[in-house]
């Protein structure tokens, strides 16, 4: 009964989620109309540790376990993001009410960009991904596709080279120890971890040289 409500854990959460700082003070009404711009990166902080923080690091040690990009339409405002069953546009207003934590505010850091990113083209590439089945696995070079992979795959300069490299995928505790619940995970799928493979996380993508953090929602210290 453990390992089962392990796995089903694990599943909900990727489910639902799967460089210095300066810092603005905006009201959460005000993200979508004066500060947003195209391609922003829009990271969800956790208030509390799960198996995907545990195994990650974000900017200024945030728990970060999803990332989504900003895209504007004449119409509307979206979170472009893989989530869920796959890549889809969800209403900027139902992101950030998702991403709401303990006090009804959302927990989002805001990343920009700030390297040379041909950003017509790299949202252009972001979009051709409406559709593609969510990676629960998150295993590289397959048709499915994670939420820092949807980033990582996206982006290019203006030589059409990647903005962000892969690096080595991270399962493992700050010992090296690969985390319980990701054992548990994969063995129930008879799968491997895929220690090591490349790949990409949202919180890594927080700390990239490529990108500042233009906003951080300060979270409360809890454990």
């Amino acid at each position: 009964m453990k390992l089962k409500r392990i796995v089903s854990n694990l599943l909900l959460l990727c489910l639902i989620s799967l460089v210095g700082c300066s810092t603005e003070s905006f009201q959460d009404e005000d993200i979508s109309l004066q500060n947003l711009h195209e391609g922003d990166l829009m990271f969800v902080v956790k208030e509390t540790s799960n198996p995907i923080t545990d195994a990650t690091q974000g900017i200024n040690g945030l728990k970060i376990d999803h990332v989504a990009i900003f895209h504007h339409t004449d119409s509307a405002d979206y979170a472009l993001e893989a989530y869920g069953k796959a890549v889809s546009l969800t209403p900027l207003t139902k992101f950030l009410d998702r991403a709401k934590g303990k006090e009804g505010k959302p927990l989002i850091a805001v990343g920009r960009v700030i390297v040379d990113c041909d950003m017509a083209t790299s949202m252009s590439r972001a979009l051709s991904y409406l559709g593609r089945p969510y990676d629960h696995f998150y295993m590289p070079d397959d048709k499915e596709i994670y939420c820092s992979e949807l980033v990582q795959k996206s982006f290019v300069d203006h030589h059409g080279l990647p903005v962000f490299p892969t690096i080595p995928m991270s399962f493992h505790d700050k010992d090296g120890k690969i985390l319980d619940a990701w054992v548990h995970f994969y063995a129930f799928y008879h799968r491997e971890v895929p220690e090591g493979e490349p790949g990409t996380n949202p919180g890594q993508l927080s700390r990239d040289k490529a990108v500042k953090v233009t906003y951080e929602f300060q979270t409360p210290s809890a454990k």
